[in-house]
């Protein structure tokens, strides 16, 4: 049952039978999917943005990354969201992995991807994006700031994780 409906997701409320026969309720943010994408400037230079999340109260590391539009493929939303919020465009994009954020109580199915070839245009930040800032860093830093606990979102840890996986 839909407890709540939002903008970009529902809130579903479950009555689960167990093995046991007995009911608990489980609770479930229903997502459309999303895409992030790991922007690399050089061989081993990568974009990472700055952005307040009111979630955690907190200007965080990360990749550039966004919900899916109605009809829009992962692909696309990585290409969108790369030019958005970076102000660039990539000419090679490809797939890192596809992973579950928080399948415990999110439905939400995340495509990662790795861009290069990159070329300047322009960002153009939704309304409601509170980017602080773009930050230009090697991937060997980036590794750091995941080692140190500075880099804290988990679509950002996977993406560096996935492109120095063959290089530890």
């Amino acid at each position: 049952m839909i407890v709540y409906s939002g903008k970009k997701i529902n809130v579903r409320k479950d009555e689960i039978v167990l093995d046991d026969g007995s009911k608990v309720i489980r609770e479930a943010v229903e997502h459309p999917g999303s895409a992030a994408i790991i922007p690399f400037i050089s061989e081993d230079e990568i974009i990472l943005i700055q952005q307040y999340r009111n979630a955690v109260k907190k200007l965080i590391y990360e990749v550039p990354a966004g919900t899916l539009d109605k009809g829009e493929t992962f692909h696309a939303c990585a290409e969108r969201e790369l030019e958005e919020e970076t102000g660039y465009r990539a000419a090679s994009i490809e797939p890192l992995m596809i992973l579950y954020p928080s399948p415990g109580i999110l439905t939400e199915v995340m495509h990662l991807f790795k861009a290069t070839k990159l070329t300047r245009t322009q960002t153009n930040y939704q309304v409601d994006e509170a980017i602080e800032g773009i930050i230009q860093v090697t991937l060997n830093e980036a590794f750091k700031m995941v080692k140190n606990g500075i880099i804290k979102d988990a679509k950002t840890v996977c993406c560096i994780l996935m492109c120095t996986a063959g290089s530890r």
